[in-house]
């Protein structure tokens, strides 16, 4: 091998060793921008979702209403509700029973501190009330379940109310819709610097309607169901009127002799008979009926208004908007809410706070 060959030899090596120091080079550059990109990914990358945590209700029930079925009935029910929940996904459901000193309002209250998603009231309308007044304000929605004979307020929001399995299919099928509810403050001696004061969701008033949820007899109920608030009707229908000023948000007081006041949150009895057609249960107003006929043919007057959802009112049937309303009567006149009597009062107050509720049911507006 000659000089030339040697260098020529060397020559190439050396070209083959740059070479491949350019190649690592190269190479290990292109490993260092790969570390960093990951490094980068990694701290802007979305963590790694936790498994989904499955929601949960509570159930506030009020075993009088449940009183005619034997415990097998009773667990038999439960595990019916408990397997519908999983079947959507949901835990079993969590359960309260109201007791004859709490009805409703600190078992909501403590459901809503455990984080449920949903609290079912199942009993009568003074369980709905109660359970209401619970969740009035918060962010966890009412449901209801049928139980009890009025369910007023299913009634109005056409909630299932006879059906158990048709009102746990709307409680997965529905959205939660935003509802007004009202005050009532009640001053039984007329002049209690501390009135009592009650939630209510429907309706409240005094006089004639209170005289007939006062005058149900529960064995009639039980035997009767609805039929047994028109048996008590009947009885009450002759009584005498009374003395009463009505003032309505500023107003001046309005003196009336009268059968009746009632105070409307919602307008709906049944599903054919409307109290108050315009009433609306989340237009921030309450809307009242004056009733104040004389004899057959007064109460013949009321019952055409009423059956033809007249708007106009005439002299047996006035009809009245406001915010708030005051009744102060000459005697003590005999108090209900939401279809519950509470016993007589000489001035009620009753006043709206719209939009405080959240409630599972259909939209309250068509096309809603």
């Amino acid at each position: 091998m000659t000089v030339a060959d040697l260098l020529d030899t060397g020559a190439v090596a050396v070209v083959l060793a740059l070479a491949l120091v350019v190649v690592f080079s190269l190479f290990a550059r292109e490993r260092r921008a790969t570390r960093r990109l990951r490094a980068a990914q990694a701290r802007f990358a979305t963590p790694h979702a936790l498994p989904e945590q499955r929601r949960r209700a509570a159930i506030v029930v009020n075993p009088t209403k449940f009183a005619s079925l034997d415990e097998h009935s009773l667990r038999r029910r439960q595990a019916y509700v408990a397997a519908v929940f999983r079947s959507h996904g949901w835990e079993d459901p969590v359960w309260f029973e109201t007791t004859p000193t709490e009805h409703g309002r600190s078992q909501a209250r403590q459901a809503v501190e455990q984080g449920v998603d949903l609290v079912l009231a199942a009993g009568g309308d003074g369980t709905v009330r109660s359970v209401a007044e619970g969740l009035a304000g918060t962010s966890t929605p009412m449901g209801l379940l049928p139980a009890g004979t009025g369910n007023l307020l299913a009634r109005n929001l056409d909630v299932p109310h006879t059906d158990l399995a048709a009102a746990l299919d709307l409680v997965f099928a529905e959205g939660d819709q935003r509802v007004d509810v009202g005050w009532l403050e009640v001053d039984r001696t007329g002049h209690d610097p501390d009135p009592e004061r009650h939630l209510f969701l429907v309706m409240a008033g005094l006089g004639f309607d209170a005289a007939m949820m006062a005058g149900v007899e529960d064995r009639l109920k039980q035997r009767l169901g609805y039929g047994a608030y028109v048996v008590s009707g009947a009885r009450a229908l002759w009584g005498p009127q009374a003395k009463v000023q009505i003032t309505v948000d500023d107003g001046a007081p309005t003196p009336s002799r009268t059968r009746a006041v009632i105070v409307g949150n919602c307008g709906k009895l049944t599903k054919q008979l409307v109290l108050m057609p315009d009433a609306e249960i989340d237009d921030g107003v309450l809307d009242a009926v004056v009733l104040s006929p004389r004899g057959g043919i007064g109460w013949g007057e009321v019952a055409w208004a009423i059956a033809t959802r007249d708007r106009r009112g005439q002299r047996r049937v006035q009809h009245l908007r406001g915010r708030r309303f005051e009744v102060r009567c000459a005697e003590p006149q005999e108090v209900e809410l939401d279809g519950d009597p509470i016993g007589t009062a000489r001035r009620i107050t009753l006043t709206v706070e719209p939009g405080v509720l959240l409630v599972r049911c259909p939209p309250l507006r068509p096309g809603g």
